[in-house]
């Protein structure tokens, strides 16, 4: 890997134990590629999801759950057969 440019970044533990988890999954022995990986990884996302508000989403979610919003199937025919009602 060419080096262009050099950026030194400050992480919180929790990201560091996320870093080195992906390290073993992916049996990636250097740090620099499996950040340089993430990365890679990161800016290929269709922008949908680089633009997703997950925080907003996750809160509707707690608000339906809440306010009993949501429906329980026993079967997945009864979850089409109500998709299609």
């Amino acid at each position: 890997m060419k080096t262009d440019r050099t950026i030194t970044l400050e992480i919180p533990e929790d990201m560091a134990v996320e870093l080195a988890n992906f390290k073993r999954k992916s049996n990636i022995s250097d740090t620099r590629a499996a950040v340089f990986e993430l990365l890679k990884y990161a800016l290929t996302l269709p922008p949908y999801f680089r633009n997703f508000d997950w925080e907003k989403a996750e809160a509707e979610a707690d608000a339906d759950i809440a306010a009993g919003r949501v429906a329980c199937f026993t079967s997945v025919e009864d979850l089409l057969a109500d998709l299609k009602a």
